[in-house]
């Protein structure tokens, strides 16, 4: 039996967990289930080896309002930084285990959390889901990828080393932009496919680079450009354009770099009631079944937030589950960040 259990070791899930040993809620009580072998998963497999997560996202000043924050960091930093805090708040947490379902008991003296995982079933007081969108990411809804080009039709550019070869990146937003970067920084002839005429989702950095890069004919974009197909040329993925005056060609690689989406149906299990945005939450992040939060991007929206916003999420969970339900013990002092 536990007092919390946080479902994702991404920024949001770790932020709890740590905000709960803050207040004398760490192991045994609190306990963290990772459905990966190491945590942040998609910070390992969506972000480049030297893109910056930074501080200062998309504009918007950052400011931490509880024990864990960061500067601007490349990615080995990030995880560095994950590291200590997992050490020193000396957080539980459980990989290879995945949730499969979880509901409210309501046949015992106390109501509580039945858990169904990978390693068996957990009972739990409070129970926060913490995982990410881009564990998810967006496909074309428009055309089929072919199956036999899997490994050609990438969604991120980790898990395969990508050099000297002619890429395709499909996308207008940031991860696009820094995905068009290191391409090239590799040695890739690149071309960037964006279905707007203009590039309004870009941060000023990212925005400056492209156009620097456009004029130095380092990528070629190709703006208001519309695939209609892919099909398999010889093992290498033929692109079709819905517009005449972009030709027909082939690439060595297509990268999608179309955002992600929401687990609603897992969401939805639990539960959870949505409306036409997704799902319904409160300022604290306490869904319509009581004792059940989600944080995270799960709480910003379709467009995602940052470490940050992660962080801030989960001291407004730890708020509500302190005075409502759990004995929490003194909580450390905000000044006291790692």
């Amino acid at each position: 039996m536990h007092d919390l259990v946080i479902v994702g070791a991404g920024p949001g899930g770790i932020a709890l967990a740590a905000e709960a040993a803050a207040c004398h809620l760490g192991s045994p009580q609190t306990i963290v289930f990772e459905k990966g072998n190491a945590h942040n998963w998609a910070i390992r497999q969506f972000y480049p080896d030297k893109k910056l997560t930074t501080a200062n996202y998309k504009g918007f000043q950052a400011r931490c309002e509880g024990l864990l924050c960061i500067d601007d960091m490349t990615k080995a930093e990030t995880l560095e930084y994950f590291d200590r805090v997992i050490r020193d708040y000396k957080i539980d947490v459980q990989y290879n285990t995945e949730v499969y379902a979880a509901y409210r008991d309501l046949t015992e003296s106390e109501e509580r959390f039945q858990i169904e995982t990978s390693k068996g079933r957990y009972k739990s007081k409070v129970l926060a889901i913490a995982v990410g969108i881009l564990g998810r990411p967006n496909k074309p809804a428009e055309y089929p990828l072919p199956p036999s080009l899997k490994a050609r039709l990438l969604f991120d550019i980790t898990s395969n080393r990508i050099e000297n070869e002619n890429v395709l990146v499909v996308g207008g937003g940031d991860t696009a932009a820094e995905y068009v970067e290191n391409l090239f920084r590799q040695n890739n002839t690149v071309t960037l496919s964006y279905r707007k005429a203009e590039f309004a989702r870009l941060n000023e950095r990212n925005g400056s680079l492209l156009q620097g890069m456009e004029q130095r004919k380092e990528v070629r974009i190709l703006r208001s450009s519309n695939i209609g197909k892919i099909e398999d040329n010889a093992g290498r993925p033929r692109v079709y354009f819905n517009e005449d005056h972009f030709p027909t060609e082939t690439f060595d690689r297509v990268i999608y770099a179309l955002g992600g989406t929401t687990p609603s149906n897992f969401l939805r299990t639990l539960g959870i009631a949505f409306n036409e945005i997704g799902p319904m939450f409160d300022s604290h992040g306490e869904t319509n079944v009581p004792g059940l939060f989600i944080l995270g991007d799960l709480v910003v929206g379709p467009k995602g937030g940052s470490i940050i916003t992660a962080f801030n999420s989960a001291v407004h969970a730890m708020q509500r589950i302190c005075e409502v339900y759990l004995k929490c013990g003194p909580c450390g002092p905000e000044g006291d960040r790692v």
